[in-house]
């Protein structure tokens, strides 16, 4: 596991390095959640870099695409993308800050958030209907989780018991602005996913080997999987660590030699 965790922290080096150079991101949102795509694309995920549109594989929707600086130089480690397309991220014509189909592995247009468990419904009944054998993985925020398309999505998917799709929250518990305590959406649902029809799991969402375990038992469930992976915005940098300011600031290059120097400790 640690081979994953060094993996992380050169996928976290990649993401405010290309931040600076462009003059733009989110690396609060975008730091919450790479250890949990690189458990995901580097140990559980079936897909194929060569094959990225492989009828077979494992579907993966990142809801929050504005945290595509994530998913983005994992595309490039695995051969999904070249350096040069990589490189091309805030330059016209080039990658943006939300994620599109026309790049090799990525399976839905980002952007409006709230949607994406719907478009795995659908993902899922396709499968059924295919007798395909692959799984839909989706990470969305907790501030989306407020959105009533969320609910009206868990509530399908359990009555139909679409056992072949996993949520993944990023609970970073900030939004822009604002803190998300654990009242409202995530009051009681230990008690009220299972009721839904949905296995439910409260994970550390830093913890690679953890992620890898459960998100692999996962693929074995006979119902749906719903999992809170508590995790910290802006983690793996200190001064960013917990701070609503990253959710859409660039650091200083003075900031990012602090940061490279922790990165590579």
């Amino acid at each position: 596991m640690q081979d994953l965790v060094n993996i992380a922290k050169k996928i976290r080096l990649w993401a405010i390095e290309e931040t600076v150079a462009k003059g733009k991101g989110h690396l609060g949102g975008t730091f919450s959640c790479v250890d949990i795509l690189v458990a995901l694309y580097y140990k559980v995920l079936n897909v194929k870099s060569n094959e990225p549109k492989w009828a077979g594989r494992d579907r993966f929707i990142l809801s929050k695409g504005h945290a595509c600086l994530a998913l983005y130089p994992i595309l490039m480690d695995l051969g999904f993308i070249d350096e040069k397309t990589f490189r091309s991220y805030g330059v016209d014509g080039g990658l943006g800050g939300q994620l599109d189909i026309n790049i090799p592995g990525v399976d839905w247009n980002t952007g409006s958030l709230g949607h994406a468990l719907g478009v795995a419904s659908g993902m899922a009944i396709s499968s059924n209907l295919d007798k395909k054998n692959y799984y839909i993985f989706v990470v969305v925020g907790d501030g989306e989780c407020a959105e009533g398309s969320i609910w009206e999505a868990i509530m399908f998917i359990g009555q139909h018991n679409l056992s072949n799709i996993v949520c993944i929250v990023d609970r970073n518990r900030l939004s822009v602005t604002e803190v998300l305590d654990d009242g409202s959406f995530f009051k009681n649902l230990s008690i009220v996913l299972p009721a839904f029809g949905w296995k439910f799991i409260e994970i550390d969402g830093h913890n690679i080997a953890e992620m890898v375990n459960i998100f692999t038992e996962s693929k074995q469930s006979n119902m749906p999987t719903f999992i809170i992976a508590n995790t910290i915005k802006g983690k793996g940098i200190s001064f960013m660590e917990n701070g609503t300011k990253w959710h859409h600031s660039v650091p200083t290059k003075e900031e990012l030699d602090i940061a490279r120097r922790e990165l590579s400790a």
